[in-house]
């Protein structure tokens, strides 16, 4: 949830866009086409979260809680990840530049320009998750195998799948509230450059730290 709440990429989108419609729009209209990004971006967490439980229950949660070659498979899987953030996620240089290609970049850009409705924001909400699911997928599947295994009751298991969504819109959520008290983009952006540095080394001590937790259960599990 962590990891989730500090990552980069669907925030850095919901800047621009909310920069723009600002830009365009009486500030009613640009609080209530954010609402509707941030709802986009909690459905498409919800979807891949509800999808992976119905996937492990169909195959039934016993399987992966007695295969540990799972869990060494993710372990690897979240070392990799370590060093992946660590010197991929940010690009080299001045700024806040991450991972994905100048192309891609550009075509954020101009969707972001161009929302005009309600459907145009939840959409690119929804859509804005999909280029860091190298870097999230991981952690909806260990979290769902997980939410399996230790939670019996089907209560409590929404209750952890909620939880862990409303982790992924949390900072959404506040740069929304910092966008209408009247901050501006110029001042968000410094913000997310003075904490890029903590943030490259933290969320890669994040991942690093998963694979040996996992490490130790399957030893001691």
């Amino acid at each position: 949830m962590l990891i989730m709440a500090l990552l980069q990429l669907t925030p850095g989108i919901f800047l621009l866009f909310r920069h723009y419609a600002s830009g365009k729009y009486s500030a009613r209209k640009a609080s209530d086409l954010a609402l509707f990004f941030i709802l986009g971006v909690e459905t498409a967490v919800v979807i891949f979260l509800l999808s992976l439980y119905f996937i492990i229950t169909a195959i039934s949660p016993t399987i992966i809680d007695s295969n540990n070659f799972f869990y060494w498979f993710m372990s690897t899987v979240f070392a990799i990840l370590c060093f992946a953030f660590l010197f991929c996620y940010f690009r080299k240089g001045a700024g806040t530049r991450l991972f994905i290609s100048r192309s891609l970049a550009s075509k954020i850009d101009h969707k972001a320009k161009t929302i005009k409705s309600r459907s145009d924001a939840f959409t690119l909400g929804i859509t804005s998750i999909i280029p860091e699911l190298i870097f999230t997928l991981p952690l909806f599947i260990i979290s769902i195998a997980c939410i399996s295994s230790i939670a019996t009751e089907s209560v409590l298991r929404s209750g952890l799948i909620i939880l862990f969504a409303i982790s992924a819109v949390l900072p959404l959520i506040i740069y929304n509230i910092t966008f209408n008290i009247d901050h501006h983009l110029a001042s968000l952006i410094k913000f997310r450059f003075k904490n890029k540095t903590f943030i490259r080394f933290f969320v890669s001590f994040l991942y690093l730290l998963l694979s040996i937790i996992i490490i130790i259960g399957i030893v001691y599990g």
